[in-house]
């Protein structure tokens, strides 16, 4: 958020990977402690979209591993906060799919749907732990070089880019998974939730920095936005938070505002 300092969601839209999606014909709920294959399927596919946006825009060096920085190479803004979406999109699936599997069967007449409320709080703490458990690996581990500065503006657009990549590749997935099980999915609902995630993620974005954010999709993007403040190493870390909350909160409204 440093993803950034995410993380998944946003994934939020990772959210929406992780929660059934509606289908005409409905399969029983699943029982309590147990995974359905479709949120693995989406939540997968979430992940996926991150890690082919950063290889298909950044190259294969903006994935973790960091062997094109080995030696005295730093490592480029840009390349850095990409990591680190991988790391908070997949942080936040494997919460939300812990939280998901804690819950019972959907309440389709509250005000939220528990299934919804119980992956999204699953996913903010997956990239809670994640970030705890990384720590002492340094912002983002596995980059291979020291980290160049990254600005607050290019941390900011790193988090839209996690929460729309993540929500594509989550719609992706589960366009798939009706093909292969021959079921059909409520799209317009997946859609406001999608749409919801993104939002709340911008939102998160200009309350808490005035601002939406420069997206860094390209190679370079950090150096030619490097004015202006820098994020500092908790405040990159903390991204990895924000952005999976921010989404969270943001699918969490559509889903409240879609059953209305």
């Amino acid at each position: 958020m440093k993803v950034t300092p995410f993380a998944a969601a946003t994934l939020a839209a990772v959210t929406i990977a992780l929660h059934p999606l509606p289908a005409a014909a409905q399969a029983p709920d699943k029982p309590t402690g147990a995974i359905d294959s479709r949120a693995l399927v989406v939540g997968l596919g979430a992940i996926g979209g991150v890690v082919a946006f950063n290889a298909l825009a950044l190259g294969l060096s903006a994935l973790p591993g960091g062997l094109a920085y080995a030696g005295a190479a730093t490592v480029p803004a840009e390349m850095s906060v990409a990591m680190s979406r991988v790391y908070a999109t997949t942080s936040a699936v494997i919460g939300g799919w812990l939280g998901y599997a804690s819950a019972g069967q959907s309440s389709q007449g509250a005000a939220l749907d528990s299934r919804l409320v119980a992956a999204g709080a699953g996913a903010v703490m997956g990239a809670v732990t994640f970030n705890v458990l990384a720590a002492p690996f340094g912002i983002v581990p596995l980059a291979g070089g020291a980290l160049e500065p990254v600005a607050v503006d290019v941390a900011l657009g790193s988090r839209l880019i996690a929460a729309t990549t993540a929500g594509a590749g989550a719609l992706g997935a589960n366009w798939l998974y009706d093909r292969w099980t021959g079921q059909q999915s409520d799209y317009k609902y997946l859609g406001s939730l999608a749409v919801g995630a993104v939002a709340g993620v911008a939102v998160g974005n200009v309350l808490s920095a005035g601002t939406l954010g420069v997206l860094p999709y390209y190679p370079g993007a950090g150096a030619a936005n490097a004015a202006g403040a820098l994020a500092s190493g908790a405040a990159q870390a903390a991204s990895r938070v924000y952005v999976i909350g921010s989404g969270v909160l943001g699918a969490w409204a559509a889903d409240y505002l879609y059953r209305r």
